[in-house]
């Protein structure tokens, strides 16, 4: 019997891969290996030609030395693949550093897309649309989510009208951010004061939901796994010394969630949802490949076997229709 073979694209050492492969491992029908979207550089072993022979292949590096055979995946999970290279040190040049992230990173996506007939979980087109902030707003908007009053804009007259419209009672943050620093944080007169700094890029500024009741609802096809946590932050990850429990939400809830990542193309996503004084769930975004292992570790809840079971039916049904 034919096993299934699953690849996670991701960085070196990512816990998330190693977590689930782990549980993965553990299937008779299952082989998954993880590809180091960041180890490219140096390897020798992606390839791909549009020559019909086996003389070439159609190949990449997995980790511990395994070379996969691209056309032979039956799923791929796209997790990470930005991370810059790990390059030589002999490599100084910034310029020469930027070819090979560049590169590096074209290729991969380049032999995936022309060979990879499998299911990706998920495809990089829609995960790269579903990141955009104002897109997914749009999306839950239309699946009958509360959302907050919105603002994207870099004028300085208009966002001081929109915040004084809600009594200040507003929330910035950044569009996309860095990998370094990423903005969220309630608005004060002395953010509003300077017409110099509003004007250097767009942000977003939203409606302030006051409540200390958060839902990450974890979404893998059609299954939910919601998690409450509470905590009187505006951003509670950055202190994780508070209350984090199993919890459910309505159907018509679970339903609306599968709605948006359906309009996204999305197989996966976690959702951070917050609710109001009168128990509402507001949406506030939705992340394609979010982070689960440290909401499994607070509440309890076993993410990482009920996300190795969604990717192995994934692959069972790629197989099925194969």
């Amino acid at each position: 019997m034919r096993q299934n073979h699953l690849a996670i694209l991701t960085f070196e050492n990512d816990i998330h891969a190693l977590a689930v492969q782990q549980v993965l491992n553990e299937y008779d029908t299952i082989t998954c290996s993880i590809v180091e979207t960041n180890r490219i550089c140096d390897s020798s072993d992606l390839c791909w030609s549009n020559i019909e022979t086996s003389e070439f292949g159609h190949t990449l590096p997995a980790r511990g030395g395994e070379l996969l055979d691209v056309r032979e995946l039956d799923v791929i999970w796209w997790r990470r693949s930005r991370f810059p290279q790990k390059v030589p040190s002999s490599v100084t040049d910034p310029i020469h550093i930027d070819l090979i992230n560049n590169d590096c990173r074209a290729a991969l996506l380049g032999l995936l897309l022309n060979e990879f007939s499998g299911s990706w979980i998920n495809e990089p087109a829609a995960t790269q649309l579903a990141e955009n902030k104002l897109v997914q707003l749009r999306v839950a908007q239309q699946a009958g989510f509360r959302v907050p009053r919105t603002l994207v804009t870099q004028n300085p007259g208009k966002i001081r009208q929109f915040c004084a419209t809600l009594d200040n009672k507003v929330v910035v943050k950044a569009i996309q951010g860095t990998r370094e620093f990423n903005f969220l944080t309630v608005m004060f007169e002395e953010h509003l004061a300077s017409d110099e700094s509003l004007r250097l890029c767009p942000a977003i500024y939203q409606e302030y939901v006051p409540g200390n009741q958060h839902i990450r609802a974890h979404c893998f096809g059609d299954a939910v796994y919601p998690v409450l946590v509470e905590s009187e932050e505006l951003d509670w990850r950055g202190n994780l010394n508070i209350p984090f429990r199993i919890f459910d939400v309505a159907e018509d809830v679970k339903i609306r969630l599968r709605i948006v990542l359906k309009a996204l193309g999305l197989k996966m996503g976690i959702v951070d949802l917050k609710l109001t004084q009168e128990a509402i769930p507001t949406w506030l975004e939705i992340n394609p490949q979010g982070q689960f292992l440290f909401a499994e570790a607070l509440s309890g809840l076993n993410l990482t076997s009920a996300f190795a079971a969604f990717l192995a039916e994934e692959a069972r049904q790629v197989s099925h229709r194969v």
